[in-house]
């Protein structure tokens, strides 16, 4: 019964302290709940780099994944060589500086990058256009490519998402 005696002695005190005890529970809840953000700065540099380092993989992955959906065609698979990797262009900050000496005008100009800072503790650079890649050729394998109604549905579809002309698409059969 000694226990119980400590234990009814502990409670009594806790009653008067209750509303602090209620403050550092509520602050201990505050910081178990999630941030809402799913992914850290560091994975989201090293997603956007794998996009970058390979811009017609993705094209290639939607392209593949519409084509599948074309009556009859069944499984897709797709190869786009590209032409070239497309092209940002940057924006940038230019500071010119003008000194004059014994008549003579010297100017010195100075450009840097335009960067936004992420609140992650990121940047990245400002982007003024973007041009996609242009693509040489296409290789589409597809289960359905013996029917020729299928062919040409899977030709037109990736003539309008590529650019590419007909005799730069090569559509084979799938085993």
């Amino acid at each position: 019964m000694d226990v119980k005696k400590k234990i009814d002695a502990a409670v009594e005190k806790l009653k008067g302290a209750k509303y602090v005890l209620l403050v550092l529970l509520a602050g201990l809840v505050l910081l178990l709940l999630p941030t809402g953000r799913g992914e850290t700065p560091e994975k989201e540099a090293a997603e956007e780099s794998a996009a970058e380092t390979s811009p017609d993989g993705d094209l290639e992955a939607r392209l593949a994944e519409i084509l599948s959906l074309v009556d009859g065609a069944g499984q897709v698979r797709v190869l786009l060589t590209p032409a070239d990797g497309g092209e940002r262009v940057l924006a940038k900050d230019t500071e010119s500086a003008s000194e004059s000496r014994d008549g003579e005008t010297r100017t010195e100009s100075a450009e840097s990058s335009v960067v936004i800072q992420r609140s992650g503790g990121g940047s990245e650079p400002v982007e003024i256009t973007c041009r996609a890649p242009t693509y040489r050729g296409a290789v589409i394998a597809a289960q359905g490519a013996g029917d020729a109604r299928v062919r040409l549905e899977l030709l037109e579809a990736v003539k309008a998402a590529t650019g590419l002309s007909g005799d730069a698409i090569k559509i084979v059969k799938m085993k």
